[in-house]
């Protein structure tokens, strides 16, 4: 199973801005442990994507420690999906 997660601001940007550092630090330490896989701001900066291979127990604990969901500048929104159809590999 893998999940998306829906970053949604809740804050102006600057606020979220002020958090940011810390959230890509969370983020590329559960990239390295392969937890996240792909991840990117949205392209109107209104949030984030991330996509997620872990067991949902695990992911909700990191999602809810992760600095922006810490300082109240964002929630988000967990969608589980089971990728029977892909088409392309990911990769840099």
């Amino acid at each position: 199973m893998l999940y998306v997660v829906l970053l949604h601001y809740t804050a102006p940007l600057a606020a979220v801005d002020e958090v940011r550092a810390a959230h890509l630090a969370h983020v590329e330490r559960y990239a390295a442990q392969g937890v996240f896989v792909a991840w990117a701001r949205r392209s109107l900066p209104v949030g984030g994507v991330l996509v997620a291979a872990t067991d949902r127990v695990t992911l909700d604990a990191i999602v809810a420690a992760d600095p922006y969901l810490q300082a109240g500048v964002a929630r988000a929104e967990i969608v589980e999906f089971n990728p029977a159809n892909v088409r392309l590999t990911l990769g840099a």
